[in-house]
């Protein structure tokens, strides 16, 4: 008796319903090319389950993402049966539990497998029930054999297995910053991301705001880089998603990565100002500028994707921001009745910084993205160029740790734009931050007077985001 009252209890596995979800929501990103976090949102939206089953339908979908590439090299090896000819129900059931097999020891592995079993049965598929069986009992004897391999990879094809990473990308962060780094850049892509929230200035300070959150029970800590920034390290009993942490409806704060926040503490709006955000959906970037303008002056959002537009719109009205005006429009054709003070080129990219917080990117890329991509971010810096006045600031900032699309870039647009200069980010990057990234080698304040600085998750504690500032006419504002 007193056994049982002392031993540790084993988390129940959920029930069929919550890993059907999932593997229904893992064949639309796999069949239909769904985007991971709207398949997920879609699919809560058209079922009712419990925060517990939420969260677990999102742990395992996000974490077979991340790791298809490794469990499908496990599942390849273990069946006799090629995953390719597989019907997709049964292919993603038997990804979803390896996954849990690898990544959740909670649950139990008998468990694991009668669950998986079940739901093939479940879903009309009696007889792959005993193929089911054999599979994952078969991966259960060898899977110290797989563990043994994955210790310490070596090449380019151990890289993109273990860390189910494509094989193009993987070469290209090994030329561009070698093993040591890239090997940590591909372990950070794998991690669960830190929520963080960003005090809204009109509302509340950021001393406030962390006097809400954790009389509620929500734990944080004081972002590095960005002052207003917390990171959420426990959510008490506030589970769910974010927007439902206290203040969330009020306005008081935005969802908002630090990197991405101190995009607009570089362009460094002034209230009164007319600045143009000229890929502006789905409008962080814009409502934090108009919050450091204290709703003075005017902010043009420009954007071609209206629906993601519909996003910035009911930010604005959460957040009690009145300078934003919303434009539907090319932002390499956009025309402005007179020149900006400021113009920030967020532009679109390869997203190769945040595959940590959208692991699907790494399905979604290949190399003639880059090419394409980087020839629509050299138009819109040209665009941009013209609607600059002189003594103004222009900002270009990308997600993508991708030279071509960051530093490749800035020198292009410099050699046909000579009336710019970079301008340092000295002023923006605390000091005692910026100590303790010299002290490691990472960058130095030499560095940032060259205007630019490459933030990697491997190293800055933030997404990865490529950041440049700019003055037309060589005077500053």
């Amino acid at each position: 008796m007193g056994d049982e009252t002392t031993r540790p209890k084993e988390q129940a596995p959920a029930g069929l319903a919550s890993r059907k979800l999932a593997v229904e929501i893992l064949i639309a990103i796999e069949a239909e090319g769904a985007y991971a976090n709207l398949a997920i949102a879609s699919a809560f939206k058209r079922k009712t389950l419990s925060e517990r089953d939420r969260a677990f339908v999102t742990a395992l979908v996000q974490g077979v993402v991340r790791q298809r590439l490794k469990i499908d090299d496990h599942l390849s090896r273990i069946s006799n049966q090629p995953l390719a000819k597989m019907p997709a129900f049964l292919r993603n059931a038997l990804r979803l539990a390896l996954f849990q097999l690898e990544q959740m020891p909670d649950i139990r592995e008998a468990a694991v497998v009668d669950t998986c079993a079940r739901l093939v049965r479940a879903a009309g598929h009696e007889g792959q029930v005993r193929f089911v069986n054999g599979v994952l009992r078969n991966y259960l004897r060898r899977r110290s054999t797989f563990q043994d391999e994955e210790v310490v990879p070596l090449n380019v094809e151990q890289l993109h297995t273990s860390y189910s990473m494509p094989i193009w990308l993987v070469e290209r962060w090994l030329k561009n910053w070698g093993p040591d780094e890239t090997k940590l850049l591909l372990e950070q892509a794998q991690q669960i991301p830190d929520l963080v929230v960003r005090a809204c200035g009109l509302a509340i300070t950021t001393d406030g705001l962390v006097s809400l959150l954790e009389s509620r029970g929500v734990r944080v800590r004081r972002g590095q880089l960005v002052d207003s920034c917390l990171i959420v390290e426990d959510r008490g009993p506030c589970k769910g998603p974010p927007t439902r942490l206290p203040g969330y409806a009020e306005g008081l704060f935005s969802i908002q990565d630090e990197a991405a926040a101190f995009v607009s503490l570089v362009v460094d709006p002034k209230p009164g100002e007319l600045v143009v955000d000229l890929c502006a959906a789905p409008g962080g970037k814009s409502l934090h500028m108009a919050e450091l303008m204290e709703n003075k002056g005017r902010i043009i959002a420009v954007d071609d994707h209206s629906s993601r537009l519909q996003l910035l719109r009911r930010a604005r009205q959460r957040l009690g921001v009145t300078n934003v005006e919303v434009f539907v429009a090319d932002g390499r054709e956009f025309v402005l009745e007179t020149r900006a003070d400021r113009v920030l080129v967020d532009a679109p990219c390869t997203g190769t910084g945040v595959i940590s917080r959208r692991s699907d990117i790494r399905f979604r890329r290949e190399p003639p993205d880059l090419v394409q991509l980087t020839e629509l971010q050299r138009q819109l810096l040209d665009h941009a160029a013209a609607l600059v006045k002189p003594g103004g600031v222009l900002v270009y900032s990308t997600c993508s740790i991708e030279p071509e699309e960051n530093e490749e870039n800035i020198e292009w647009f410099l050699s046909r734009h000579s009336q710019f200069s970079p301008a340092t980010l000295r002023p923006f990057v605390p000091d005692g931050l910026l100590a303790a990234w010299s002290e490691k080698g990472f960058t130095s304040g030499q560095d940032l007077e060259s205007g630019r600085l490459t933030l990697l998750p491997s190293r800055h504690g933030t997404s990865g985001f490529f950041i440049c500032r700019l003055l037309c006419g060589g005077q500053g504002v």
